[in-house]
């Protein structure tokens, strides 16, 4: 007679490699699944639907504050087992033993944490991070244990000008049989064709043509819903014109509002699904499709595969009732405090600014033409001239000689300083859309380099708290002159990242969030889009900590439009 396994679940099941819904039984013994029949159980466990655990094809745990524990927590229990995790926030930070340091961390999570080694670090030449990660670095990584794929490459003008060192590091990731995920915001045409030899997916569509004409180019395409960038429904009817089984769901970033309040990839599956995406699909794009991406033997329900299993009272609004990593029910339920993260953390180091530190000086008279970095929303931002005025005869503490916000145009001044014990240079400019009526913002995380950034209706706000932050090792912080209060979130782990648990981290980022509100800053985006105003690979303009550049010409423009 067959001995018992240890557990048999019955319910409908989520068969992925069908693509069907199916009266089966999932039998499971010793943390994997033996059969897809009845078989003897030393405990049988009824549910609605049986579906594999989820896996988010696409994410930077940094853009949650929280660190890998903290972030498997939170997901887990909603039926995300896996992430594929591109360390690219840390390793701008911290080089390559950044990476190491939080592959270390996955350790202390029954999240199945899988990683891509950062390709693009620094990210270009326009901006000065903390740490260089070579092509040597990359292929010493790509041994690691739990490395997946080479990680988004970002520096698509180099891939088509033949960068030795982008195409060094593709090669590598080639001789060991990996992946190589992309980054093309935008690229089309020729320019598509020649980075589809290289390149195996891509998860920066917005619109949909453009995302057609990557599948048709034979690149996997990741639907992305994130906290910045939400592009599912503007995608979703890809399903319609492509097979399927080319598609991944992605968050790609996710602030820790979100990650507590609408999980993770799991929010994107259930979207998907109110969007009429077939169910069975939605939850295929969320298991098999990027499971076979990478290689991976989960994210999908069949003998010899580990049990990492959803148990569903609906699959339609994506009601979990429990969740097996590896067999392990419920593994996150009732779990201790996880060890400290093994990042560093006193990565925050500039000189204490002022005010004029941080201002555009000019003879006058005013207004100035000037060039601004237009906030659309989510990750985009457009090219746009306005007219700024010029500081002349003050009133007193007024910055003689400076270009200053014009509140009314909602076009403000913005700093970013390099904060990495380097040149401390510090990149001015002005940006239009934040909303701000008074004080100001920042963060030190500003995608991808994570220099210090600053905007605000005045120099001296800014200055503020450019300096509390530096004060606190990093995080983000509003301060509010009215009531001369400075709210802030540290973020001492990489100046990114929280150790916290996670309900103190969300409500101190709620905190910082409704001083920024109250102080007018645009609720859409937030703090996370500030953050990305310094990315220098996603068009048009953006500020670096050397200045205003052209994503377009790859180029810095100066700020004054006349030059």
């Amino acid at each position: 007679m067959t001995d018992p396994v240890d557990l048999l679940i019955r319910g409908t099941l989520v068969n992925v490699n069908t693509g069907n819904l199916e009266d089966r039984p999932v039998a499971v013994d010793d943390g994997e699944v033996v059969a897809l029949e009845e078989r003897p159980a030393e405990r049988e466990l009824e549910t609605g639907y049986v579906a594999p655990g989820l896996i988010d094809a696409h994410m930077h745990v940094e853009s949650s504050m929280v660190t890998l524990a903290r972030y498997g927590a939170a997901v887990v229990p909603r039926g995300v087992t896996s992430v594929i995790h591109d360390p690219h926030e840390i390793a701008n930070v911290l080089g390559a033993q950044g990476v190491r340091e939080v592959i270390e961390d996955a350790r202390h999570t029954p999240l199945k944490a899988r990683f891509t080694v950062p390709s693009s670090v620094p990210t270009s030449h326009l901006q000065d991070g903390g740490a260089t990660v070579d092509a040597d670095d990359v292929a010493e990584l790509l041994d690691a244990e739990r490395v997946v794929a080479l990680g988004e490459v970002m520096n698509i003008p180099g891939v088509l000008a033949g960068d030795e060192t982008i195409h060094r590091k593709v090669s590598a990731a080639r001789e060991r049989g990996l992946p190589v995920d992309g980054h093309a915001p935008r690229v089309t045409g020729s320019d598509l064709q020649e980075v589809a030899r290289y390149l195996d997916n891509d998860h920066e569509s917005i619109a949909l043509d453009e995302a057609r004409e990557k599948v048709a180019a034979g690149l996997r395409v990741y639907l992305r819903e994130g906290s910045a960038s939400k592009n599912l429904e503007d995608l979703v009817e890809l399903v319609d014109d492509v097979d399927t089984r080319r598609l991944s769901l992605c968050t790609d970033d996710r602030d820790v509002e979100d990650l507590v309040e609408r999980g993770g990839v799991d929010f994107a599956v259930e979207k998907a699904i109110r969007s009429g995406v077939d169910p069975v699909e939605a939850v295929q794009m969320a298991t098999i499709n990027t499971a076979e991406s990478y290689d991976l033997p989960f994210g999908r329900i069949e003998p010899g595969a580990p049990a990492d299993l959803v148990l569903l009272a609906d699959l339609e609004s994506w009601d979990v009732e429990h969740v097996l990593v590896d067999g392990r029910l419920d593994p996150t339920a009732g779990a201790g405090e996880p060890p400290a993260s093994a990042v560093a953390t006193d990565t925050v180091e500039f000189d204490r600014v002022t005010g004029a530190d941080l201002a555009i000086e000019h003879p006058g008279p005013g207004p100035v033409e000037v060039r601004v970095v237009d906030a659309e929303g989510g990750l985009q931002t457009a090219g746009m001239t306005a007219e700024v005025p010029v500081v002349v005869g003050g009133a007193p503490g007024a910055l003689e000689g400076a270009l200053v916000a014009d509140t009314d145009a909602d076009v403000l001044p913005l700093a970013v300083i390099e904060r990495h014990g380097g040149d401390g240079g510090i990149g001015r400019g002005f940006v239009r859309q934040l909303g701000l009526d008074r004080g100001a913002v920042g963060s030190t995380v500003a995608h991808d380099a994570h220099n210090c950034i600053v905007a605000g209706t005045d120099h001296d706000a800014m200055a503020q708290v450019a300096n509390h932050l530096r004060d606190i090792g990093g995080g983000v912080a509003a301060y509010d002159p009215a009531s001369d209060d400075l709210t802030a979130l540290p973020l001492p782990v990489a100046g990114l990242m929280s150790d916290e648990p996670l309900a103190d981290v969300k409500r101190r980022f709620e905190t910082v969030e409704a001083a920024a509100r109250e102080i007018g800053l645009s609720h859409d985006g937030g703090l996370m889009e500030l953050s990305f105003l310094a990315l220098e690979v996603i068009p048009e303009y953006r500020l670096t900590n050397n200045g205003l550049v052209d994503v377009d010409a790859f180029d810095y423009v100066d700020v004054l439009a006349g030059s």
